[in-house]
C-alpha cells in the first residue's frame, strides 16, 4: 500500500483488509510526514501503525520538494519517482533470488515494443494466466 502521509482512510482499509485476509502488508510510506499527522480514518491509526513491513520513502513534509521564489507553497513532490524507484528495486532484487534459487526463467513480461515481445508475452500469459487477473 502506497500513501504517502498515511493518513487517508482508503490506504488504511486497504491495509486492514489485506490483514484480515491473511496478508502480509507492506507500506510505502514518508514515516515523518506521518507521524506529524492525525489520521483521517475512525480508528484513528496511521498507515505505518497497520504495516508489517514499513519502507520510508524519506521525502520532505507535504511531498513536495522545490521552492519557488515567490511562491509560499513548495512544487514538485519526491514520492511518484522514489515510490517507482523503490518497487522496481523489489522487482529486480526478487527476479535476482528467483535465479538464484535455480529458477532459469522467471516469469517476467517482456516489453511490447521488443521485438517478439507481444508472443513472448502471450506465452507467458497462457503459462500463467491462473495467477494473472487481466488480459492481454
Amino acid at each position: 500500500v502506497h500513501s504517502v502521509s498515511g493518513r487517508n482512510p482508503v490506504g488504511i482499509e486497504m491495509a486492514m483488509a489485506a490483514k484480515e485476509a491473511g496478508g502480509t502488508v507492506i507500506a510505502i510510506t514518508n514515516l515523518s510526514y506521518s507521524k506529524s499527522v492525525e489520521s483521517r480514518h475512525p480508528s484513528g491509526k496511521r498507515l505505518f501503525e497497520i504495516a508489517d513491513i514499513v519502507l520510508d520513502n524519506h521525502g520532505d513534509v507535504g511531498d513536495a520538494a522545490v521552492s519557488i521564489d515567490g511562491l509560499k507553497q513548495k512544487v514538485a513532490p519526491t514520492s511518484t519517482v522514489i515510490g517507482a524507484t523503490m518497487l522496481d528495486a523489489i522487482v529486480a532484487a526478487l527476479v535476482q533470488k528467483l535465479v538464484d534459487s535455480g529458477m532459469k526463467h522467471p516469469p517476467v513480461f517482456y516489453s511490447a515494443n521488443l521485438d517478439g515481445g507481444d508472443d513472448l508475452n502471450k506465452r507467458l500469459f497462457e503459462e500463467y494466466k491462473e495467477c494473472i487477473h487481466y488480459e492481454l
